[in-house]
């Protein structure tokens, strides 16, 4: 299924439902839904801000080279009246390697509704607990973290 940046469905979604949404665009190979559920003032969209520049990199780059096994939420948070924090986990095979992640999404209300502005990823290995047990100030807790 396809989506554009006018889908009801797209703007409709919850923030742990459009974490999963993306996910499930990755594995689709549907970038236009990806490129669309960024916020406008997503730090992404300074390198791409044009969708057809992004599908043309995502087709190069992204297709084929990596597939997402498994995408879980643990945990949610609104930070702001219009900002709200995921906290996921993610397995991903890029080229054979598995690659196990916790992920936070910061996620922005606009006025077509909940959009990804930026996120930041750690190691699973960096914790000795499952995602349940796992707060955001576990997450935080890094002074190599970096946000994208």
């Amino acid at each position: 299924m396809s989506h554009n940046e006018n889908s009801e469905e797209l703007n409709g979604l919850q923030p742990a439902d459009l974490v999963l949404a993306r996910c499930e665009a990755f594995r689709q190979h549907d970038f236009s839904f990806i490129f669309h559920s960024y916020h406008e003032d997503a730090p992404f969209l300074q390198a791409f801000a044009d969708c057809r520049d992004y599908l043309e990199y995502a087709a190069q780059a992204l297709q084929g080279s990596f597939r997402i096994n498994d995408c879980r939420i643990g945990r949610v948070r609104e930070v702001a009246d219009n900002e709200v924090q995921v906290l996921f986990s993610m397995e991903i095979d890029c080229d054979g390697v598995i690659h196990r992640t916790i992920e936070m999404a910061c996620l922005k209300r606009s006025e077509q509704g909940w959009r990804y502005h930026s996120g930041a990823k750690r190691p699973l290995e960096d914790f000795n607990s499952p995602l349940e047990d796992i707060d955001f100030e576990n997450f935080l807790d890094c002074a190599t973290l970096v946000f994208f």
